[in-house]
């Protein structure tokens, strides 16, 4: 427990490890032997409150006499179960409640796992107020951890409750990437009526990869709560374009969800009367993405559909509505 706290309060980001053996879904350009390769885990797991109420914690959760202490030690065990599966080099999470839930995750592996694939560095970054916010466990050093908040008051109905981008930079093997985390406005109120917001939060991303140049390494990942296909096309079959609302700007960067060709990988991470990919990967600068896909052999989803398993407090049973996505980079 002392060796976490002391790496948590250190280092207050996020990683990723050189290395992953299992392949993803879509290939976009095979890594050269001089590149270093990284795998990276994304997944929303689905309102991951701890047992302790502080207020914060949405109705059912509050009023649901099922949640608790016993409850919330389930969910932990089955979501160090999945980080034990996947065995990412890094695994970002949205929709925790608080750094609570890294350290506890982190003692649940570092009790039941090989000690070499503990992940000894974390970073948490929410919204003072917010409910939830988002998470990463990491086997590499982080360092320059940035929030990037916003604070709109150019349009006509008072800005959201909206998650900050968690920026930072993971040191793996002498090189220097920076990684983007976010998890954008939700489209409960209308997807048009919302769109406005994911805009706005489009434009803070458009920054990030903008500052950092085509010299840099950049990874972007998250729940965007935005199709890929909602995005404007980049100039080549496998990207998209990063807009900015504060002027006539753009950036390309290449998305995780299309292969060379633009064929989309199947299925999406999201299904609500049909399938969607809005939990996304976007690379751009020296980093290329490898392989990308959502990972379907677990019993996070339904065998015969891949349909993800979203969490029922009532009966304490599944594990989020998001599959977790799985990315390998080169840089």
């Amino acid at each position: 427990m002392k060796r976490l706290f002391f790496m948590l309060c250190v280092v207050t980001g996020v990683a990723l490890l050189l290395s992953c053996n299992t392949a993803c879904g879509t290939e976009h350009a095979m890594s050269g032997s001089h590149e270093k390769t990284l795998c990276v885990v994304n997944w929303n797991v689905e309102t991951f409150f701890d047992s302790v109420t502080d207020g914060n914690e949405y109705d059912e959760f509050k009023k649901s006499s099922e949640w608790g202490h016993d409850a919330y030690v389930e969910r932990l065990k089955r979501l160090a179960s999945v980080i034990r599966t996947l065995d990412a080099d890094v695994f970002v999470m949205e929709e925790l409640e608080n750094e609570g839930v890294l350290f506890d995750v982190y003692n649940f592996l570092s009790a039941e796992w090989d000690s070499k694939k503990i992940y000894p560095y974390a970073c948490f970054a929410k919204d003072e107020g917010s409910s939830i916010g988002c998470g990463v466990l990491s086997r590499f050093p982080l360092a320059d951890m940035t929030v990037h908040s916003l604070d709109v008051r150019t349009e006509t109905e008072t800005m959201p409750s909206m998650r900050p981008l968690l920026q930072v930079t993971v040191e793996a093997d002498g090189k220097m990437v920076q990684l983007l985390v976010s998890h954008w406005k939700s489209m409960l109120g209308g997807e048009e009526k919302t769109e406005v917001w994911r805009n706005w939060q489009e434009s803070v991303l458009y920054e990030a990869f903008s500052r950092a140049g085509e010299s840099s390494a950049v990874v972007s990942c998250g729940d965007f709560n935005r199709d890929v296909s909602v995005f404007a096309n980049g100039s080549r079959a496998d990207s998209v374009r990063l807009r900015s609302c504060l002027c006539n700007a753009s950036v390309d960067v290449v998305s995780g969800w299309y292969n060379s060709n633009g064929v989309l990988v199947q299925p999406g991470s999201y299904y609500y009367d049909g399938w969607s990919r809005i939990d996304n990967f976007f690379a751009g600068g020296t980093a290329r993405i490898v392989s990308c896909a959502p990972q379907t052999d677990g019993p996070w989803c339904d065998s015969e559909t891949d349909i993800p398993l979203g969490y029922k407090i009532w009966n304490g049973k599944g594990y989020s509505d998001h599959l977790p996505v799985r990315c390998v980079v080169a840089y």
